[in-house]
């Protein structure tokens, strides 16, 4: 399975450690060598713990049209951890599916990100649409995502895809890589610039592979093997990545697509015959995990995450993904809460929070928040 190809280890953290320069309110991108603000990973600063469910396949997700009859159904699913990263890209992959096509009215099936986003794109090519979801935001598995724009929980690995399908994900990343840079520190659509890292103890025994979808994807990419300068690691991948915050962007999508004319309904759908019992004769199915259901594809199934919100750190301007012989951990900054999660159990259906994962996650980040706080002591020293 591709994961991000990044750096995925208690302690309390006093708020004196915490005392470091805060950003400016809209600079997103400071230097990799400005202070880093230790995040104060505390149970009494939790906010709640959810779980949400990615929908993967190991082959890579589903861009096809298919035929029922007088219906044409274009399918955009199945994107695993990349839904949000890869929206605007697989949505006009799938919005050029339907070129050549007379039907110009069109159903959206699925309110998540990118039946909102496919919707948009519709629109703004003159198509009438109706966007059709049993979960509206901020209550579909797009809320419950991390969010940073990188691909990761993809496909099973080289031997299950097909390059044609490596240059289909290579264009949807790097369409969808540009349409956020356009929404880039728009407080509207809560997209900005941080700093990430990728924290590893030691190097790798090779060298790194280069992104899929391209190096150039990520300002500022360099590897940094100095332990001195990254709290000890021994190796750190870094880049200037863009954040997305789902609930901010969730609702300016529905906004964006109600002011350019569409229609958003609450509905379910339990059958396909429930699907084409809508007016609509061109309909893209954006179910995600409902697809499985719908539309019969038991290729398709969840990669659970669970994540944990903290109380928001102005002060935090970073990012990071470090990998411990436990797990994986990642911390991203938000404007509501400071993101902990870092969970990824392929074919687990349980919506119910672990408290196993809750506490290696507050403990975790807590460490790595320790090793922070040390190595910013140890240079006023």
């Amino acid at each position: 399975m591709i994961q991000r190809r990044q750096f995925l280890t208690a302690a309390a953290i006093s708020p004196a450690m915490a005392a470091l320069p805060a950003r400016a309110a809209d600079d997103y991108a400071r230097p990799f060598d400005a202070p880093y603000a230790p995040v104060l990973s505390q149970p009494s600063r939790e906010i709640r713990t959810v779980v949400g469910l990615r929908p993967y396949r190991g082959s890579g997700f589903r861009l096809e049209h298919e035929k029922f009859g007088r219906r044409d159904v274009i399918h955009n699913y199945g994107h695993g951890g990349c839904g949000v990263t890869l929206s605007w890209g697989c949505a006009q992959l799938a919005v050029e599916l339907a070129e050549g096509l007379d039907e110009r009215r069109a159903a959206v099936i699925g309110a998540g990100v990118n039946g909102l986003t496919t919707a948009l794109l519709l629109l703004r090519r003159g198509y009438e649409v109706s966007v059709y979801g049993a979960a509206l935001p901020p209550h579909t598995t797009s809320n419950i995502a991390g969010a940073y724009w990188h691909p990761t929980t993809l496909f099973d690995g080289l031997d299950a895809v097909s390059e044609a399908f490596l240059a289909q994900f290579r264009r949807a990343a790097r369409i969808a890589n540009r349409a956020f840079q356009h929404l880039a520190n728009d407080p509207a659509y809560g997209v900005y610039y941080m700093r990430y890292l990728g924290l590893r103890e030691e190097p790798p025994l090779r060298a790194r592979t280069p992104y899929y979808e391209g190096d150039d994807l990520y300002a500022g990419l360099a590897v940094e093997i100095n332990p001195e300068r990254y709290f000890g690691y021994g190796y750190v991948e870094r880049h200037h990545a863009l954040m997305i915050d789902p609930d901010i962007y969730l609702r300016a999508l529905m906004r964006d697509v109600e002011n350019a004319g569409g229609r958003i309904v609450q509905k379910s759908f339990e059958t396909t015959d429930d699907v084409f019992d809508l007016k609509e004769k061109l309909i893209f199915n954006c179910t995600g995990l409902g697809a499985r259901a719908l539309f019969g594809d038991e290729t398709l199934g969840p990669a659970r995450g669970q994540l944990t919100m903290l109380l928001p750190q102005p002060e935090v301007d970073y990012g990071y993904v470090h990998g411990t012989p436990d797990g994986y951990l990642y911390m991203f900054p938000r404007k509501g809460a400071i993101l902990l999660g870092g969970t990824v159990e392929m074919g687990d259906w349980s919506l119910e929070p672990s408290e196993t994962e809750r506490i290696r996650m507050i403990d975790g980040h807590a460490m790595i928040a320790q090793r922070i706080a040390d190595a910013a002591k140890a240079k006023k020293s």
